[in-house]
């Protein structure tokens, strides 16, 4: 498999957006970011378009195999997008041919080094963030990074009707535990991730006022959509 470092540097200067799963994300219009760079994580596939929007800025990517087991699964497989995996994909070659590839960073959840080419494995979010500083990009907004749950929902999919749900086929969504387990190792990767940003002189915001996500600066979604209105 290909390694993700044709990747970096990439999208230079570029504004990108990297889809959590976090229930914040219901109700959202995102039409306004088609013509950026999305980077869309696990099961926020399915909240894209893929048909729409340059290709070149579309990306796809995963820590955990066992979104294979999930019903949007073939549909990613067919996606007009780049798709990027952990190396402990490897064994689905088979599966996933055309897929690049990534090692986790060397140096645990709390440090990283600038210069290594690897990306930030404790979940697919960090990795997405990990993968738009290093494809060059110097504002990167997170939509559905939220760390909390609501109710008992913690993702977006979980207000859709039953019958537009994705259905876990050969696997099951991880219990709450589990998931809280994955939020509090996040947190050392969040703030790793923010000196980076700052060393790539990239700016990080969570369109999440109330996200459990501290490190990077919390705003609107509406903000976000006004701060990419005056780009240039």
């Amino acid at each position: 498999m290909k390694s993700y470092e044709t990747l970096i540097d990439k999208h230079e200067g570029d504004t990108a957006f990297v889809l959590g799963a976090g229930t914040s994300l219901h109700g959202l219009n995102l039409s306004p970011i088609y013509d950026h760079v999305v980077i869309s994580v696990n099961s926020s596939f399915i909240l894209m378009p893929w048909q729409q929007g340059d290709p070149e800025k579309r990306f796809w990517i995963s820590n955990d195999s066992a979104v294979r087991g999930w019903s949007y699964w073939q549909d990613v497989k067919k996606s007009n997008a780049t798709k990027i995996v952990r190396d402990s994909w490897e064994k689905y070659y088979d599966e996933i041919p055309d897929f690049l590839i990534f090692s986790p960073r060397s140096t645990g959840h709390g440090i990283i080094m600038p210069h290594e080419k690897a990306l930030a494995y404790s979940s697919s979010i960090p990795s997405g963030i990990d993968l738009a500083i290093q494809m060059g990009c110097k504002k990167i907004f997170l939509l559905g990074v939220d760390h909390y749950f609501s109710g008992r929902r913690s993702h977006f999919w979980e207000y859709y009707p039953k019958k537009f749900q994705p259905i876990p086929v050969k696997t099951i969504l991880p219990p709450f535990f589990m998931q809280q387990h994955i939020f509090d190792i996040n947190k050392k990767t969040y703030d790793a991730l923010k000196r980076f940003a700052d060393y790539k002189d990239a700016e990080i915001y969570n369109c999440n006022p109330l996200s459990k996500v501290r490190p990077f600066k919390r705003i609107k979604y509406d903000d976000a959509l006004d701060i990419i209105k005056h780009l240039v």
